[in-house]
């Protein structure tokens, strides 16, 4: 053994088990979401006392087992994956049954045997690893190890947001066959590609295209999926996704506004909103015991756009609709951005919520001029910090 061979050994076992880590964490996902899907619809189905809560099920489960972990679009959606996905029965149950501590207490609480029972499961299980496709009924399917075994919760959740069947099996094989990430299965959905490789003459051409040009999924994108920190239980605030000039700004821009007082509460870093079957992130959130609203602020490294006040104009109606409290004033939205066209803020700014508009409240809030020297000085200090570097 020379030393490039001593590189290659550890470098090639140190992405197989990394690449084990994030499918093991993924299964784990998956399964939980799925047997709480599973439960839920086993209730409503068979519960004893399920007229009592009715249509207000979802809520009042949401309530009880705490809104920060199981929201009621997290429950509806792990409801629907239980529904649309019911032959992952027994790729779920051997996995969890094969994990040795928590296997008695799943048999004997989950009584996940009934699971195993289920019909669909043994008609679409018996496949080879090399069939991707079962032919065993009407609708094509993708086996079911196949999908738990390459597909995280975060592409089922995208996926399922898809209404046609056969639109769905489509996405399922070609992120399954190009090892997409999660933003790459959307960003081909986004792009049309069913349609368009229904158009193409030569539709294996297309995906060969497009398969050389897709992000890859890897540990390192797997672990930013909202539903992976949840399931870790680990804080928003540690997941990272902006450029490096938002990342450092919103370090110190935090502090900023604690140090100004003026009744700032710091409530949350990159807070999440599952809106439809997506999340959203705002990048810092405080309380204003004073005005008694929510303040949220958006920082963009770049010259204001029209969809930056679209983005925090939802967020605002977001936090009116789900957050705000009976005794709240509507939240407030400050958009920071490194460069502000006058025709674009106005016209970006029509017809959307008016507490957008931070003027009117500058006597509590920090004033422009104060936000702009702010700015000026977080992006000299990146520069000096940039060129010390050099």
């Amino acid at each position: 053994m020379n030393f490039e061979v001593l590189v290659s050994h550890i470098e090639q076992a140190n992405k197989v088990l990394q690449n084990n880590a994030r499918l093991v964490i993924n299964r784990h996902v998956t399964a939980k979401a799925w047997l709480t899907g599973y439960y839920i619809v086993e209730y409503e189905q068979k519960g004893e006392d399920r007229a009592k809560y009715g249509t207000n099920l979802i809520p009042e489960l949401s309530n009880r087992l705490g809104k920060k972990k199981y929201g009621e679009t997290t429950l509806k959606l792990c409801r629907q994956f239980y529904q649309l996905y019911p032959s992952l029965s027994y790729e779920i149950s051997n996995f969890l049954l094969a994990i040795e501590p928590i296997r008695q207490s799943l048999t004997d609480e989950l009584q996940l045997s009934d699971i195993q029972k289920n019909k669909i499961s043994q008609s679409l299980t018996d496949l080879s690893d090399s069939q991707l496709i079962s032919e065993k009924v009407t609708e094509p399917t993708v086996a079911p190890h196949l999908l738990f075994n390459h597909l995280s919760f975060t592409h089922f959740t995208t996926i399922m947001s898809l209404k046609d069947p056969l639109k769905r099996t489509f996405y399922e094989v070609m992120s399954i066959r190009g090892t997409w990430s999660v933003r790459e299965l959307q960003r081909q959905i986004d792009s049309n590609y069913y349609e368009r490789s229904g158009w193409s003459s030569k539709p294996e051409h297309l995906a060969t295209l497009v398969d050389k040009k897709a992000e890859i999924a890897d540990i390192a994108t797997d672990i930013k999926s909202p539903f992976v920190f949840e399931f870790l239980g680990l804080n928003a605030k540690d997941v990272v996704e902006e450029t490096d000039l938002e990342s450092a700004i919103i370090d110190h821009l935090q502090e900023f506004i604690l140090e100004l007082g003026m009744g700032f509460c710091f409530e949350a870093r990159q807070q999440k909103m599952l809106i439809d079957d997506r999340y959203y992130k705002a990048d810092l959130v405080f309380y204003h015991r004073i005005l008694k609203r929510h303040v949220i602020i958006e920082l963009k490294a770049h010259r204001l756009d029209y969809s930056d006040v679209a983005q925090l104009n939802m967020y605002l109606g977001y936090y009116r609709k789900n957050i705000k409290l009976a005794d709240d004033n509507d939240p407030i939205g400050i958009l920071m951005c490194t460069e502000v066209g006058q025709e674009m803020a106005e016209y970006a700014t029509i017809g959307v919520d008016p507490n957008l508009i931070i003027s009117k409240y500058e006597l509590q809030l920090p004033s422009k001029e104060r936000i702009l020297d702010f700015l000026r000085k977080e992006n000299e200090g990146l520069k000096n910090d940039k060129e010390g570097l050099v």
